[in-house]
This record gives C-alpha cells, sequence and structure tokens, in this order.
C-alpha cells in the first residue's frame, strides 16, 4: 500500500489541496504527518472515490424519510409500503450503516439532504429554552446530541425539527427573525407532507436524525459528533 502526498491526493479525488487538507484537518480523510508533510495511504484515497453517489443527487423527501425510519428502528412506519418500497428503504438503510466514518458526511448529506428545509433565524437567548419545549418543535442536531451521550454540549443555541404549517406560528410566538448570518442561534428543519408524522410522536429526535443534522453543519467539532453517532446506529 503506497503513500500520496496531499496534490496526489487532490488529483485522484478531483478537488483542490486545500479541500483535501480541510479533510485532514477535519478527520473525513485518514493520514500522518512525515517531517510536516501529510501523507494519505493509497487504499483510504481509493475508498473516499468509490463512494461517488450513483444517482448524483439527494434522494426525494419521502424516501430520505423512509431510509431514515429504517436506520432509527422505527420500521413501523413502513407498514403501509409496497413491499420493493420497504426493500428499497432497507438497502439503502444498510448502504448508510456500512459507511466508513470518513465517508459518512458525504454519503449521508447526499441519500438524506433532502428530508427538510433548513431555515435560520436570531432569537433572543432567553426564550430559545422555551422553543426547545414548545409541543411543536422536536429536538435535534446541537439540541439533541447529548440526549444520546453524544460528547456535544451547546450553549446559547437551538436546533429541531418542525412541521411546515407550525412555522408562522412559532415564528411569531418567540420572536424569531430570519438571519443565515454569525448571529444565527436558531436552526429549524422545516418538514413539508406527512412522510416524518413518526418523527414528531417524539420530545428529542432518534440518534440517526441527530446525527444526520451534525453531518451536516459546518463546524467540525459538530460533524466530528455527527459522524460518532452515525457510526452506532
Amino acid at each position: 500500500m503506497s503513500d500520496l502526498s496531499v496534490a496526489e491526493a487532490a488529483q485522484c479525488l478531483q478537488v483542490s489541496p486545500r479541500r483535501v487538507r480541510a479533510l485532514l484537518e477535519d478527520g473525513l480523510l485518514e493520514g500522518r504527518q512525515v517531517a510536516g508533510r501529510w501523507l494519505l495511504s493509497s487504499r483510504n484515497v481509493e475508498r473516499r472515490q468509490q463512494i461517488a453517489p450513483q444517482a448524483g443527487r439527494p434522494l426525494s423527501r419521502a424516501s430520505a424519510w423512509r431510509v431514515l425510519a429504517v436506520v432509527a428502528h422505527a420500521d413501523d412506519a413502513l407498514g403501509e409500503l409496497a413491499a420493493p418500497m420497504r426493500s428499497r428503504a432497507r438497502a439503502r438503510a444498510a448502504e448508510l450503516r456500512r459507511c466508513q466514518p470518513a465517508d459518512i458526511p458525504r454519503h449521508w448529506q447526499q441519500l438524506l439532504g433532502s428530508r427538510a428545509r433548513i431555515t435560520e433565524f436570531y432569537a433572543h437567548p432567553s426564550v430559545l429554552k422555551d422553543l426547545l419545549d414548545d409541543p411543536k418543535v422536536v429536538r435535534s442536531g446541537i439540541s439533541g446530541a447529548h440526549d444520546h451521550g453524544a460528547d456535544l454540549m451547546v450553549v446559547g443555541g437551538a436546533e429541531g425539527y418542525i412541521r411546515s404549517r407550525d412555522l408562522p406560528q412559532l415564528q411569531a410566538r418567540y420572536a424569531l427573525n430570519p438571519d443565515s448570518g454569525a448571529h444565527a442561534n436558531v436552526r429549524l428543519h422545516v418538514v413539508e407532507g406527512d412522510e416524518a408524522s413518526w418523527l414528531f410522536s417524539q420530545r428529542v429526535a432518534p440518534a440517526a436524525v441527530v446525527a444526520a443534522d451534525l453531518v451536516e453543519r459546518e463546524t467540525p467539532r459538530d460533524r466530528a459528533a455527527g459522524v460518532k453517532l452515525a457510526v452506532g446506529v
């Protein structure tokens, strides 16, 4: 098994050397430093090449929630589906579970990215606890990680799932101001339709859903916590 330099790995993966270094620093690619230079095993680089999505786009919203239901052990949600659709959801769930840790963020996002519409807001810190305790909100992401034993405690932020029909009422009740910049402290995953009805019977999202949210975040610490949760589902 040979070693590759950052430049060689970048050429294989068809990304920039800067992107390869970022993947190394985030723990999404394995490598070691020798005399101040990164070296990557060709096997790990090849493995990352092999996870390119087959369809090139996320699953539909309904399909994403079916896969999450299987991974979250909520298989009863598939009860009324035709047998081929159940089999497809279980096969895709098995595919997610087989992912190597370095591959999880990319592959999970590719399959599950369409499950909800992400909206970000700024809210006064005094209302965050009440927002997360609201029965219309299912805590997830940074607000659900600690419930599943993740080594991640976030103060001053809130994340959860809501139904699209509840967004106007929640926005008014907690004075949520749209803000996707540095001041945003609320992230809501807005779900259309009824595909995720099984999720809204819970106060905290299952570990698989929390993991899917965390691996989509920009902070390396959040993504790393998501990868650890995903490995255990």
